[in-house]
């Protein structure tokens, strides 16, 4: 079993050591854990949030070093969590690097609103929410189009704070589930979801099914910005892939991906 969804402090807004984190996953009973903390935002939107360039390599070689350590133990697999639409902020050199198992896509940003932070809640009321779930999903379809990434990060984190279309976007997920298919991109089942306001895994059941009907691949993430989080909730996670007819879950190193038993 693995979690590819964990931070570190270089982020701004998580706790502990890289040690805590691999410790948890090896108390959890995981063979593998991923590291995807933030690639570098632009300034503007980086404090807090994402490390600075500079601390990209710091961040590798840092997690190298871990790999080195715990090699006996568990697989220590590395990567970046990138936002799209891309910034310059994050050097596209790394998209083609061999010390990287995996590259996580995901949208935090709609424009310059960042709609998935709690300080910036209220602009929800401001818009019109089948809008918003069209633009996210069409950043998202992009996403997929870009062959740029091995993994779709939380795939419906709009409904992060409860909010849900009222539109039916079936239809377009059902599209991009192809393009992910195509590229052999897997999708993200990311049991944060759980710990936020809207108290559902990413992506919903309904998406899950479409996805396992477009022969999505699927891989684990706990989301975790704090060691006791790692492998957040698995076992309901994992009897949710079941129910949609999941067998395999992702793993990926050098950005190669393999199937693991469930």
């Amino acid at each position: 079993m693995l979690d590819y969804h964990i931070h570190t402090r270089l982020c701004g807004h998580a706790s502990g050591e890289v040690e805590d984190y691999i410790e948890s996953a090896i108390h959890a009973g995981l063979n593998e854990i991923g590291f995807s903390d933030h690639a570098p935002l632009p300034e503007k939107h980086r404090s807090g949030i994402t490390m600075s360039p500079h601390e990209t390599e710091t961040y590798l070689e840092r997690l190298h070093k871990a790999r080195q350590v715990y090699s006996d133990r568990i697989e220590v697999k590395i990567g970046f969590e990138v936002d799209f639409p891309l910034c310059d902020s994050f050097d596209p050199a790394y998209f083609d690097d061999p010390r990287l198992d995996y590259l996580m896509g995901s949208c935090h940003f709609i424009d310059d609103w960042p709609f998935d932070h709690p300080d910036h809640i209220d602009e929800f009321s401001r818009r019109d929410i089948n809008q918003v779930y069209e633009h996210y999903f069409s950043i998202m379809g992009e996403m997929a189009r870009s062959g740029l990434f091995q993994v779709a990060g939380h795939f419906d984190l709009v409904k992060k704070f409860g909010h849900r279309a009222a539109r039916d976007f079936s239809k377009t997920i059902e599209d991009i589930a192809r393009i992910m298919a195509k590229n052999n991109m897997a999708a993200e089942i990311n049991t944060a979801g759980l710990r936020k306001p809207v108290g559902e895994i990413y992506p919903s059941e309904n998406i899950l099914r479409i996805f396992f009907d477009q022969n999505v691949p699927v891989t684990l993430g706990s989301d975790a910005h704090s060691p006791g989080e790692v492998a957040y909730m698995f076992k309901e996670a994992l009897q949710t892939l079941r129910n949609a007819g999941y067998r395999n879950i992702s793993g990926f190193t050098r950005k190669k991906r393999y199937n693991i038993r469930i």
